[in-house]
């Protein structure tokens, strides 16, 4: 071989040998690249340079520092640009942000190309949406807001708007509005509100409300837009639908101790004698229980009857019950809809420590004049309500009365003979609203009552409530609302006893007018509200004349007293993410006590009691006597584990400035509040709640299991002995202390099917501490005491059978601890007087509490065009006739001793019958 061959084989080796080391070296390098673009492109961290740019100069910078190219079309990225600062994020979670709700996605070939593409899946989700509402009849109507070519993909929008019933045009609370595409959604609000921020394109919004049409919206949503909705009442066939989706808002996505009543549902509950009550339903709720049949006040997590704010149409009402709490005041009939509050209060409420009761009436139509009645065994109803200038201004009223005497009549008691008693009551409401615009309504509301109870041979009693209040309403945008409300209250009893000897006229009355005003402003994903509030109460503490001038009885004039009280409060309502969501607030309330007034002054380091007393002190009119405030936090959380799942927690300061002295366990016509003052301290209530709430995935049961922990400084009790009616030194016989509740309560709620109903549970105390520097400004010697409502276990069960769609039969059964009582433990004679020995503070029970009630109801017809609707309803209250004793009471035997006996309210099966009819 030459050596020119030799060195021509050398170099053609030299050369394969190149570019196998070429092809290697490229392999190699395109092997680690690719692992490296695996860790890094899509995971790569996003700097704070990236916040502003475009998405496509966000892209090509990338291309321009690493080995990945994008594909995509200009036109579909051109209006997307980097509005959150996604410093130290990666790539991956910024594309999927942008792209949430919108038809984009990307795609990764090969580990360094990465495909924008056009997702199918939404649109033929969307077309199989509306494919079924037209198969199923139901309502379609297609909108659009803006410009598509004007508008990133992924820009949210909000769409705000409001839904009402077609027949009375009144506006709908807790209309469900969800947009089926994204799995989520909101219920309106009292004034049939509601507010969603989406991502912009095309989505599928259905409208639906319990024994209404549903209404599906196919909306091209470009920019921020309004949809307000008028949904058609169908018959009860659909019901069932709207419940499913109502109990699951309710258990998942409300916020902690929040209940929406359902009045409907109340209607159909059993009642006594036939009589349909709010405040009954509420008092079977979890948490809250109540003293027995005659007490219209009810109890709230181990908190007393005066501890609940009680709200008509935003005013507060002081009494809520009529004849000593057998009914309370309020006719379902009148009754939109009720909120109710136990735990995660809003801001926006205060005054009372326990629990909100948020009561709207009902408007009149604005199309056509409807009414509707209602007789029973005992009360009978009249309610009618439309149009003075259509579309424009309506007007409702309603009135309810009773004739009742046979009933009191009837009842034998080894008390007190009731035969040839007496018993009146009536309620009237009233509501004029006037719609200047779309956007500015203004509404006159009334309501008054008066009960009259006389006793044969004794007293009568007669108290009265009034209220009234004109509200402004005005939407300044879809995103901000405004209310302005002047309001006046007016409660007030009186005691006549007619005999000429010491006859007297016994008479008690606060006034409250009113100012307040509420905004509410939606701030990207802030629901921001806030207000002023403010209140003037006068104070008439009582006073008792002669009934004429040959009584002996004794004139007196307790000094009248006046406060005023205020609050400003600020509320935000945010969804941090797709799971969690706060609900935060800050409340600061200011409360004075003015005068004219005079102040007892005592002996410094003694007991406050009538034997140390000094001398007093004078103010003059409009001179601050004293003064309080405080910061009033409130906080709410809730972490949606799942679709069907979700943990609460919530935490709430209040103060509440206004004390129910009284030395029974229910509200009666003849207690006093009592404002903090000098000797009075306000109540300041913290209270924290936790639970875990849960819905199957058919959405067919509820459960929920709570737990919560309150402690309340400055509650008040009496002394032994106390004398509270017409005291003309009353801090002498009170005393302040520190109460102490705490429990878990649950319940299991069936929302779907024939069969649907309720079981719940509550463990609960409430205890008290009352313990100062001396023997007698202490009770049980300090100890903790249970209180007068302590009722550890309560156990309710309700349920309704659907028969058909027309009938049902309904039932109801209750449980609950016997409350604390004190008794005499032993009697003895000093004196030939008989002097009885009792024992602790509430150291006894009286016996437990249970009673099963039962109702038929007639719902109806089948036809849907008819001139009118009618409801019978066949109830039995107490059907085993269980002796529930409501207290214990006992009379003087021989030598003094003492022979109890059980008072029993409702000792017997009462059957009712009830027939309703709608025009």
């Amino acid at each position: 071989v030459s050596p020119f061959l030799l060195i021509c084989m050398l170099q053609i080796e030299i050369i394969r040998m190149t570019k196998i080391f070429k092809t290697i070296t490229c392999l190699i390098f395109v092997f680690i690249s690719s692992i490296t673009l695996a860790q890094t492109v899509l995971d790569q961290k996003i700097d704070a340079s990236a916040k502003g740019k475009s998405l496509q100069n966000l892209l090509e910078s990338i291309e321009g520092k690493q080995p990945v190219r994008f594909y995509f079309l200009a036109d579909w990225v051109k209006n997307i640009t980097i509005e959150k600062d996604y410093q130290d994020q990666p790539l991956r979670l910024v594309l999927d942000d942008l792209f949430l709700g919108s038809d984009l996605n990307y795609v990764e070939f090969n580990n360094y190309t990465i495909v924008l593409v056009k997702d199918p899946k939404q649109a033929i989700q969307r077309n199989l949406l509306l494919s079924d509402a037209q198969r199923e009849r139901k309502k379609i109507e297609n909108l659009q807001f803006g410009d598509p070519k004007s508008v990133s993909p992924a820009q949210k929008i909000t769409i705000s708007g409001t839904v009402r019933g077609n027949k009375n045009g009144e506006f709908l609370l807790g209309a469900s509005v969800y947009i089926t595409n994204l799995s989520k959604g909101v219920t309106t609000n009292a004034e049939g509100k509601f507010q969603l921020q989406i991502p912009s394109g095309e989505h599928i919004i259905n409208f639906s409300y319990v024994n209404y049409e549903e209404k599906v919206i196919n909306l091209k949503g470009y920019q921020d837009g309004e949809i307000n909705i008028e949904l058609e009442e169908i018959p009860t066939v659909l019901e069932e639908v709207i419940v499913q989706d109502k109990a699951s808002r309710e258990a998942v996505s409300s916020s902690i101790g929040q209940i929406q009543i359902s009045i409907k549902d109340i209607k159909r509950a059993p009642s006594f004698l036939g009589e349909v009550d709010l405040i009954k339903q509420i008092q079977v709720l979890p948490g809250v229980t109540t003293a027995g049949e005659a007490a219209s006040g009810f109890n709230v997590r181990g908190g007393s009857v005066d501890q609940n704010l009680i709200l008509y149409d935003g005013v507060p009402i002081f009494n809520s019950s009529h004849v000593f709490g057998f009914f309370s005041a309020f006719n379902s009939e009148a009754i939109r809809d009720a909120t109710f509050y136990r735990g995660g209060i809003p801001a926006e409420y205060g005054g009372r420590v326990s629990s909100v009761l948020d009561i709207r009436s009902k408007e009149g139509d604005y199309e056509k004049w409807k009414g509707g009645g209602g007789i029973g065994l005992i009360t009978s109803n009249l309610h009618i309500g439309g149009p003075i200038v259509k579309d424009k201004t309506s007007v409702t009223a309603s009135v309810r009365t009773t004739y009742s005497d046979w009933l009191i009549n009837s009842i034998r008691t080894n008390y007190i003979d009731l035969r040839n008693s007496s018993v009146t009551f009536y309620d009237a409401t009233f509501k004029l609203t006037h719609k200047f615009s779309n956007n500015t309504k203004i509404s006159f509301s009334g309501y008054t009552s008066q009960d009259q109870f006389r006793l044969q041979g004794d007293s009568s009693y007669r108290w009265r409530n009034i209220l009234g209040s004109i509200q402004l309403d005005h939407i300044f945008s879809p995103k901000f609302t405004a209310s302005l409300q002047v309001g006046y209250g007016s409660y007030g009893y009186e005691v006549v006893n007619k005999n000429p000897a010491n006859g007297f006229n016994l008479s008690y009355q606060i006034t409250y007018p009113s100012f307040k005003t509420n905004f509410h402003y939606q701030l990207g994903k802030h629901k921001l509200s806030f207000g002023l509030q403010s209140t003037l109460y006068g104070f008439d503490p009582g006073s008792l004349k002669p009934i004429s001038s040959e009584s002996i009885a004794k004139p007196i004039q307790i000094e009248k007293q006046q406060s005023l009280e205020s609050a400003i409060y600020l509320g935000d309502n945010i969804s941090i993410t797709e799971k969690i969501n706060v609900e935060a607030g800050l409340r600061f309330s200011l409360f004075t006590s003015m005068g004219p007034g005079t102040i007892n002054i005592y002996k410094p380091g003694l007991p406050i009691e009538t034997n140390n007393f000094v001398n007093t002190v004078t103010y003059k009119s409009g001179e601050t006597i004293k003064s309080y405030n405080g910061l009033e936090p409130r906080l709410s959380f809730r972490y949606t584990l799942s679709p069907t799942s979700s943990v609460k927690a919530g935490y709430n300061r209040i103060y509440q400035y206004l004390h129910l002295v009284t030395n029974t366990t229910a509200i009666t016509p003849v207690d006093i509040w009592q404002p903090s003052g000098t000797y009075f301290k306000p109540q300041v209530a913290d209270q924290y709640s936790i639970g875990y709430f849960r819905t199957t995935k058919k959405k067919t049961y509820d459960m929920f299991v709570e737990f919560y922990y309150k402690k309340v400084d400055n509650i008040l009790d009496f002394k032994d002995g106390a004398k509270l009616l017409l005291n003309q030194q009353i801090e002498t016989d009170l005393l302040q202390g520190v109460g102490t509740a705490y429990g878990v309560e649950t319940q299991i709620v069936k929302s779907l099917g024939r069969l649907t109903g309720s079981i719940g549970y509550t463990y609960s105390r409430s205890l008290r501490t009352i313990q100062g520097p001396t023997a007698t400004e202490a009770i049980n010697g300090g100890k903790q005491y249970p209180s007068n409502f302590d009722q550890p276990h309560i156990a309710n069960i309700s349920w309704k059978y659907n028969i058909s769609r027309r009938y049902f039969f309904t039932g109801s059964f209750t449980y609950r601890t016997g409350r604390p009582i004190t008794t005499p433990l032993s009697g003895f004679v000093i004196d030939n007087i008989g002097v009885s020995n009792f024992s602790e503070r509430n150291a006894y029970r009286i016996p437990d509490y249970h009673r099963l009630d039962l109702a038929l109801v007639l719902e109806g017809s089948h036809k849907r065009k008819k001139i009118f609707d009618g409801t019978w309803t066949f109830s039995i209250f107490n059907v085993y006739g269980r002796k529930n004793p409501y207290t214990i009471f006992f009379r003087e035997a021989v030598n003094g001793t003492l022979v109890p006996y059980q008072l029993s309210i409702i000792g017997t099966a009462l059957p009712s019958i009830t027939y309703s009819v709608k025009f």
